[in-house]
């Protein structure tokens, strides 16, 4: 019985990664193995409330959607440290709670200035000691590159939120995105490109003869071995299943409880069969990511062969999962103590910030004793349309690393590996499709011609043929020719 690839091969330290063709195994992906990305979200758990607040709300308290995915990101420990940031900001809103009803009181009954201005003081003084306890504190000092150890991240508060973080926790080494919207790709950041093309598998190549036949699967084996042996840093591998969230019920494959999450994983002969036999809402694809910069920029190609009669199509989609917002930063720049320019800044921030967040304190004082009441009202109109209507969306909307990613590349070299990674990875897969093609006999002639449009990014068409679409379309009575624009594929910032 042939063998394939594995699941996903991680790149040794100072080599490129390999395939290992005879065997499957399903380690799991490192992303360059830093926790830099870990490390910075954590921290925006703490300096962004509503950041904290989505983890918590889509993914966390969540009981039927789907993970994105989240390269180089341990989710688990980032939403511990999200429980912990909204639990602060609770304490600190039953404190302020007080201080605003006697400063609307003061205020607009007893008309005393003198009494209201106090408060006021008191409140700011509040928001001044909350702000410098989170810097200045174990909070965000835990999150320093010489002191973070995610094991040391706060414990879940009770036993459901700690079950939650177990299922969350599996998806991080599986192998099946639910996705919900356009993009299949939720959590691998932004699409650059897609290109495709179709040649004729039944056409002799030049020694004639009849050309053999192929399963699918052996095309994935091919092109995945001689991906495993680019030298490009951080190259990892895996075949990954997309399936379409509005699809999921009903079918035990991906969904065995409809009340709860999608499955994480599915086994490799279903993958395979989805090789053979595509479907429309679940579509296998060779993943191929080169992590580079500490983990923060992931630049990935999504390679499909759909194989029928007469023809293979390939399908290819370029993505960049760009570095974290600079914002997020703080933790590397922050001294244990704070300089007197930092307590200057500080203590005009909250002076502006305080008003806003006194007047809110009371609803959010109320609100934070059950921080899941929505959450479970949601849930159970959740129920209803699945249990009655037969009817939900288990993709997941966004993906944690993605939601606090920048938009754009922030250094000219990290553009600059973005492309050349893709240029790389797009050749060697065009390079190993061919070898396959040789190798049974296939003609690959202007499967040649296409392999050089394809990477040099350029194409003329003449004699009638037409191009569009970014793809490109074999026919007899067509000729391509190359025209070199060596760009490297830009993201519309727009």
């Amino acid at each position: 019985m042939r063998a394939g690839p594995p699941a996903a091969v991680p790149l040794p330290a100072g080599g490129p990664t390999t395939w290992g063709g005879g065997q499957r195994r399903i380690p799991a992906i490192r992303w360059g193995g830093g926790q830099d990305v870990t490390r910075y979200l954590c921290a925006a758990a703490y300096l962004d409330r509503a950041y904290a607040e989505l983890l918590i709300k889509q993914v966390a308290a969540e009981p039927h959607l789907g993970v994105g995915a989240a390269p180089a990101c341990d989710v688990p420990v980032v939403l511990r440290h999200a429980y912990a940031a909204n639990a602060r900001r609770h304490q600190r809103d039953l404190l302020l709670t007080p201080l605003c009803v006697l400063a609307v009181l003061f205020f607009l009954w007893a008309h005393d200035a003198g009494v209201t201005t106090l408060v006021l003081f008191l409140a700011w003084i509040t928001v001044l000691a909350f702000e410098l306890s989170t810097r200045y504190g174990d909070h965000l000092q835990s999150l320093r590159p010489n002191r973070f150890d995610p094991a040391a991240a706060p414990p879940p508060r009770n036993a459901d939120i700690a079950a939650r973080l177990g299922q969350i926790s599996a998806y991080a080494g599986g192998n099946t995105t639910v996705y919900s919207g356009y993009s299949p790709f939720v959590g691998y950041g932004a699409p650059l490109d897609t290109w495709s093309l179709t040649f004729d598998v039944t056409a002799p190549g030049p020694l004639g003869g009849t050309p053999q036949d192929f399963d699918v699967t052996e095309l994935y084996d091919q092109v995945a071995t001689r991906l495993g042996t680019l030298a490009l840093p951080c190259l990892e591998i895996e075949e990954r299943l997309f399936v379409e969230g509005t699809t999921v019920l009903g079918d035990p494959r991906f969904l065995p409880d409809p009340l709860g999450r999608p499955v994480p994983r599915v086994g490799q002969d279903q993958i395979d069969q989805l090789k053979r036999v595509p479907e429309e809402g679940a579509r296998p694809y060779l993943a191929v990511h080169s992590t580079g910069w500490g983990g923060e920029l992931v630049t990935s190609l999504f390679l499909r062969f759909v194989r029928s009669d007469s023809n293979l199509c390939v399908e290819a989609v370029q993505t960049v999962l760009f570095p974290l917002d600079d914002r997020y930063r703080i933790i590397d720049t922050l001294m244990p103590r704070p300089s007197l320019r930092e307590a200057a800044k500080l203590m005009s921030a909250t002076l502006a910030s305080t008003p806003f967040v006194l007047l809110a304190s009371p609803v959010r004082a109320v609100t934070g004793f059950s921080p899941d009441y929505w959450i479970t009202w949601r849930v159970r109109r959740q129920n209803k349309l699945i249990t009655s209507l037969r009817r939900f969306d288990y993709g997941a909307r966004w993906g944690v690393r993605q939601q606090a990613a920048a938009t754009r590349h922030q250094r000219h070299f990290q553009k600059s590996d973005s492309g050349l990674a893709l240029k790389m990875i797009e050749r060697r897969a065009l390079d190993a499709l061919i070898e396959f093609a040789e190798a049974r006999g296939i003609d690959v002639s202007e499967l040649v011609q296409r392999q050089q449009l394809i990477v040099n990014n350029g194409i003329i068409a003449t004699g009638g043929a037409q191009v569009a679409s970014n793809s490109i379309a074999s026919g007899r009575q067509s000729r391509i020719s190359m025209r070199l624009l060596n760009k490297i594929p830009l993201v519309n910032t727009d």
